[in-house]
């Protein structure tokens, strides 16, 4: 099997990371980003994953890990984020989706660490239209573990964001301009959440 990426493609995956760093919804090593390769693999059957460690806003060329969705396997020598196992895991439960990103978001963070968390995001109208009316919390789960990626990839069966308890929070869609706006607006509800201290009315 080939394994050179191709240029254009690698441009467009940095170009994305960079982008998530811009919007500042992340902090150093705090997030990481998959795309699905349809037209690369041909039968949809790979994807690139942001690798281990990784700074997604200085992103480089050797830090791109290309990967097989079936099983996980690396196929460039690029180990890839922590995560890989929620990130793969939600393509193979859902073909449809062709990108997941997770961050610690600042203020997505923050509630994920409240005791007492939100029950109704919507608080403005890119609520309902891009996120969705119910956003799923899992519990706190070690990062990386085979439990958190199984309890992610389970409340993405059927959404489009999910909070992590005390960790942050993923994003899917069908492509990453897609899943870049939800996760962004994610991000807003929550910062009106919690300078509002709660106190802001839902629709």
């Amino acid at each position: 099997m080939n394994t050179d990426i191709p240029q254009e493609i690698l441009n467009y995956f940095s170009g994305c990371a960079h982008k998530c760093a811009e919007a500042g919804l992340l902090s150093c090593s705090s997030g990481n980003l998959s795309l699905r390769l349809p037209e690369f693999s041909g039968d949809s059957g790979l994807a690139l994953l942001s690798a281990t460690g990784s700074w997604l806003e200085e992103l480089r060329e050797d830090q791109v890990a290309l990967c097989r969705i079936s099983d996980g396997r690396c196929l460039n020598g690029v180990r890839p984020t922590m995560e890989a196992g929620f990130h793969l895991g939600v393509m193979r439960r859902r073909p449809e989706v062709g990108c997941v990103l997770h961050f610690q978001s600042p203020y997505a963070t923050v509630v994920a660490c409240m005791k007492d968390k939100p029950k109704d995001f919507n608080v403005t109208l890119e609520g309902p239209l891009y996120v969705g009316r119910e956003i799923p919390v899992v519990p706190f789960l070690p990062p990386g573990s085979d439990e958190l990626a199984a309890a992610v990839v389970e409340a993405l069966a059927d959404h489009d964001i999910v909070l992590m308890s005390n960790h942050g929070q993923v994003a899917c869609g069908k492509d990453f301009p897609e899943t870049f706006r939800r996760a962004v607006f994610f991000e807003m509800a929550c910062r009106i959440i919690v300078l509002s201290r709660g106190n802001c009315t839902t629709i």
